[in-house]
């Protein structure tokens, strides 16, 4: 019923695993190199109803028929066709592929609900009791698709979080590697996002909201609490002096 699908070119969506080295298990000195000894046969392929996947049949040594789920792109790289014998080399990077796409097809949701950095996607993996090498295949796999992207990630941190919280340059680097951004990311994201040339017109703008919120208090309280609120968002002291000079210097002047 599938075998109209089994010629047609399958198109690249992910990066291959196969260029990474899998061991062999070695096999007796009187037996041929286990990677010259097939061990599986592709007895048919179909494209999978999820895009950018097939679903793979294979006829293993011992007599098993095995199915598998394969990226496009991997399955492209390794030359997947009908009637392929499959080394043990091959055959690890078919298995360490298929549990990776179901490691993805449990995430769905979690990477549905917003924008993930690759930290946040590895501890969730972690706790679907995923081992560190399913971690890193499904990583470059989503990477490779586009669904993971740690500078896109901290674009986005940048500009509808901590704009709208309106923290420091320092409260926010801070926060992006707690995340598990990588510091060249942090930096370069920064310096274009969130120049640290705006500093002291950010905490101004911090000041006066809070400014607003107590504007019923005395001079005193108005002072102490906008330092504070200032101080929390990662200001630093020097900023925060010079905010709270001229804030309350040009309100002096206005009585």
């Amino acid at each position: 019923m599938h075998s109209a699908n089994c010629c047609k070119k399958v198109p690249i969506s992910w990066q291959s695993w196969s260029e990474r080295s899998v061991p062999n298990s070695g096999s007796p000195s009187n037996s041929p190199p286990r990677s010259a000894m097939p061990d599986a046969h592709v007895l048919r392929w179909w494209l999978a109803p999820r895009a950018g996947t097939i679903v793979l049949e294979l006829k293993t040594r011992d007599g098993q028929q095995r199915t598998f789920q394969l990226d496009a792109a991997t399955a492209e790289q390794l030359h997947i066709a009908t009637g392929q014998d499959i080394n043990a080399e091959t055959y690890a990077i078919i298995e360490r592929t298929d549990r990776a796409l179901q490691f993805i097809a449990r995430l769905e949701r979690f990477l549905a609900y917003r924008l993930r950095s690759s930290a946040e996607v590895a501890k969730r993996l972690h706790t679907l009791g995923a081992g560190d090498d399913d971690i890193r295949t499904v990583l470059e796999l989503l990477r490779r698709h586009g669904r993971l992207d740690d500078e896109r990630f901290a674009r986005a941190f940048v500009r509808d979080t901590a704009r709208l919280r309106m923290l420091s340059a320092r409260a926010i680097s801070n926060q992006l590697r707690a995340r598990g951004i990588p510091e060249h990311i942090v930096q370069e994201v920064l310096a274009m996002e969130y120049p640290s040339s705006d500093e002291e017109q950010r905490a101004r703008e911090a000041a006066l909201r809070a400014l607003r919120r107590n504007a019923s208090r005395p001079p005193e309280q108005q002072q102490r609490r906008i330092r504070d609120a200032l101080l929390r968002r990662g200001f630093s002291h020097d900023v925060v002096r010079r905010v709270l000079a001229s804030l309350f210097d040009s309100s002096s002047s206005n009585r």
